[in-house]
């Protein structure tokens, strides 16, 4: 006997598809019109009349065995995830420094400390930590080189990079390193680093007058040119995975389809690895207002959110790759093993947190202090993620704008209609080839998309 997983969100493609994302198991697939009615009605009469329909379904948990819990699932698969996983996710800030003055920094508070660079001695024992954990079995180390600017601390970058590699070497372990960098250093001093990691994320605001007004240099000139001139250097001559970010409020998302098309006009679409548009979030020291029309904060992240949807539509549309961004699933802060480090060694509870209060430190190659804070989100399961579609990609939401008593929930935020657009961009601009076909039944086009 089947039955239907409880996870399924079934959503209209085009005229010959609909598409089926389970939350849980992280499987999307495309089913002709006959069988996406037949998933919304909930007609295991009609799934299980045509075999080869039947097993495809069941291949991707769109179907399940009748004695299979989903909720024991569920439960077992974000404990294990979180308590057991044998991962190592860090965003590690190599300096304090910056070179911008970006009107809505976060970490703003950073300002008032600015200066000091990861040492050497740092660096020694958070290598001893990394190592200890890849003798013990861990199989993945992924790092963020951070900041404020990392490059502005190149030695140190690119000894990270080469003894990061060597660590993946010696235990067998997969290492994945990205780059977060505002795009305005790109030189021989820092080639090393270039070279060295698997993707760079470099954001740009808008066109020239927009983005130079958010993130103009320390001297008040304009980043634009520099940073646009680097993009189509890492593309062309580097031939880097290059994920441009766009951080929208409500100054300048009127303007982000034109930056869009610029992008396009400079011939970077095709080679971009991913266009990402976040929200801006509240500043940590409150110096920065995103708001210009909305009357609360909820009104705000609801109209900026649904926008950007708009947007990642319209880049789609353009040509661009678009990124899961309706696959959050528990933030690194959910995580044992999640850690966001600055400097001098200092643990927050994300990158957002970053130079506000710490919860722990790396203190030596053998001793982490962790405050019981930290394990708050991580023990703590939200009571809104019982019988929640969207629990396996949601999880409670941000716990960094819960904390801000801002609500999260992809329901309240997006909502079922905009999820749905985000979830046809997605499919639009990465599946092209595959939608152009017809007379198909039902396949799976990515069968793990975490």
């Amino acid at each position: 006997m089947t039955k239907l997983s409880k996870y399924n969100l079934v959503f209209s493609l085009n005229s010959h598809y609909d598409i089926v994302f389970n939350t849980l198991y992280g499987s999307l697939t495309l089913v002709d019109k006959e069988t996406g009615s037949a998933i919304r009605s909930g007609d295991i009469g009609a799934l299980a009349s045509n075999p080869v329909i039947r097993d495809e379904l069941l291949s991707v948990n769109i179907l399940l065995n009748d004695d299979l819990d989903e909720n024991e699932v569920f439960y077992k698969f974000s404990r294990e995830s979180r308590f057991q996983s044998k991962s190592i996710a860090m965003f590690l800030g190599l300096t304090s420094k910056c070179n911008l003055a970006c009107k809505y920094c976060y970490q703003s508070l950073r300002k008032t400390i600015e200066g000091s660079d990861l040492t050497e001695n740092n660096w020694k024992i958070l290598r001893g930590f990394l190592e200890r954990r890849a003798r013990e079995g861990y199989e993945l180390i992924a790092i963020a080189l951070y900041g404020g600017e990392p490059l502005l601390n190149p030695l140190m970058a690119k000894r990270i990079v080469r003894e990061v590699e060597e660590l993946s070497v010696r235990y067998s372990v997969q290492r994945e390193l990205m780059l977060i960098t505002n795009g305005t250093i790109l030189n021989k001093e820092v080639e090393d680093v270039i070279h060295g990691v698997d993707a760079v994320q470099v954001t740009i605001d808008g066109l020239r007058e927009i983005h130079d007004k958010r993130r103009p240099f320390k001297n008040g000139s304009g980043s634009f040119d520099v940073i646009t001139s680097n993009l189509v250097k890492l593309l062309d001559e580097y031939g880097k995975y290059v994920g441009v970010r766009v951080n929208v409020d409500e100054h300048n998302v009127d303007h982000v389809e034109e930056l869009i098309d610029y992008l396009a006009e400079i011939g970077v679409q095709s080679k971009l690895g991913t266009i990402d548009l976040s929200t801006v979030h509240p500043d940590q020291a409150n110096m920065y207002n995103p708001l210009k029309k909305s009357s609360s904060m909820l009104e705000y992240y609801r109209n900026i959110s649904r926008r950007i949807v708009d947007a990642v539509e319209y880049a789609a549309r353009k040509g661009f790759k678009v990124d899961k961004m309706f696959v959050k699933g528990p933030c690194m802060c959910k995580y044992v093993t999640g850690y966001a480090v600055d400097e001098n060694l200092n643990i927050y509870m994300c990158p957002a947190y970053m130079y506000t209060k710490p919860v722990g430190k790396i203190a030596t190659e053998k001793l982490m202090v962790l405050d019981p804070h930290r394990y708050k989100p991580i023990l703590n399961d939200p009571e809104c993620t019982v019988n929640c579609k969207y629990a396996p990609i949601c999880y409670g939401g941000c716990v960094y704008l819960q904390y801000k008593n801002i609500p999260t929930c992809l329901r309240v935020i997006y909502g079922d209609e905009y999820i749905e657009k985000l979830l046809r961009a997605y499919i639009m601009s990465n599946y092209k080839d595959i939608i152009k076909s017809e007379g198909e039944k039902s396949y799976a086009i990515e069968k793990v998309i975490r």
